[in-house]
């Protein structure tokens, strides 16, 4: 019992047709094959997979005549890629001329062969069998790869929900535990340890939201990390005024969230102690690349500033030694200045994000 074959014969001589069933069947296939010769008869033939007994099935080959007198091999060729089947096409034809196949092969074709000489046929069956089946695993691969990427985007999405979600929470337990509280002091470092969590959330909120799972627009977190301090504070910001100068970079989870948390740890000073007695003022924030390899974040305001003998790197502060250790953990340098204000510039290098 030979291999079985099903051919689409596009073919307008019966006796030529038989000639090439013929060859195929010593060559060890059991063909099954549908023989057509007009466009209509080629369209229908592509969209129903042939007459019973295999109806409903597709073809393993074309075979097609270069010229026939309603139809020609380019306009079945042309057919079958419209149709986006991925079938081996064989060029059969007594009249071709080598610049015309070299054309037609360019075209899409797989091959052709000389009606005179058919002792190529069989061999090049086989080739383009083999080659198509080759192409048929790589694309099951490719759309294997493709669904599982898909799933695991989705389930990455999930997991940022629910991370963000969680974090939430964990924010509005401490606000409802900060009802109980009657010390101002207490309710301070409740305060700032739910900005801090709500800074974290958000970067998982932007991360689902995100076309890309594994980086943020951090000119855009930015301005919602601020606008929610000037909210949590209780700040006029007809009164402070914010200035941004912000390149569109996105940062990775492992470089936003600790520039997030230094953003709001600097950003919380400056609402909390830079304008006691002022009823204006001017806070800063500029990020930008300043070499190929290096990051600069800007932070500033005009407040009072720190008292001369302030030592930043002694400093007691959790809050900036929050900011210290969080530019340890980005590879980074940290500036600080304190005159007519403050301001701080941290550099770090470009591979973290």
């Amino acid at each position: 019992m030979g291999t079985p074959l099903r051919v689409l014969l596009v073919e307008d001589s019966e006796d030529d047709a038989l000639l090439l069933l013929r060859e195929l069947q010593r060559g060890g296939y059991e063909v099954t094959f549908e023989r057509v010769d007009t466009p209509t008869a080629m369209k229908a033939a592509i969209a129903e997979g042939g007459a019973s007994p295999i109806a409903e099935q597709t073809w393993d080959i074309v075979i097609c005549d270069y010229s026939m007198p309603t139809f020609s091999a380019p306009a079945a060729l042309k057919q079958v890629k419209e149709s986006g089947l991925d079938l081996p096409f064989i060029i059969v034809s007594g009249t071709i001329g080598e610049d015309t196949a070299v054309a037609a092969m360019k075209a899409g074709a797989h091959d052709y062969i000389i009606k005179g000489n058919l002792a190529r046929l069989i061999p090049a069956v086989a080739r383009e069998l083999r080659e198509a089946q080759v192409r048929r695993e790589r694309k099951q691969a490719e759309e294997q790869i493709k669904a599982s990427l898909q799933e695991k985007e989705v389930l990455l999405k999930e997991i940022h929900h629910r991370v963000k979600n969680n974090l939430q929470i964990i924010s509005s337990l401490l606000n409802l535990q900060a009802e109980y509280l009657k010390d101002n002091q207490a309710l301070e470092v409740f305060k700032d340890s739910q900005n801090r969590i709500e800074s974290m959330a958000l970067i998982h909120e932007k991360l689902y939201q995100s076309q890309d799972l594994a980086k943020i627009n951090f000119a855009d977190y930015i301005q919602d990390l601020v606008t929610n301090l000037f909210y949590s504070y209780n700040v006029n910001s007809s009164a402070i005024n914010l200035k941004m100068n912000v390149e569109e970079v996105f940062l990775a989870i492992d470089a936003a969230i600790p520039c997030g948390l230094i953003i709001n740890e600097l950003i919380s000073n400056s609402l909390k102690y830079a304008f006691p007695q002022r009823e204006t003022g001017e806070i800063c924030i500029a990020f930008c690349s300043i070499e190929a390899n290096l990051f600069t974040l800007t932070i500033s305001d005009n407040g009072v500033g720190f008292a001369q003998d302030f030592d930043f790197q002694a400093t007691e502060s959790l809050g900036l030694r929050l900011v210290k250790g969080l530019t340890h953990q980005l590879q980074g340098n940290i500036d600080f200045i304190s005159y007519n204000g403050v301001k701080y510039k941290i550099i770090f290098p470009a591979k973290n994000i």
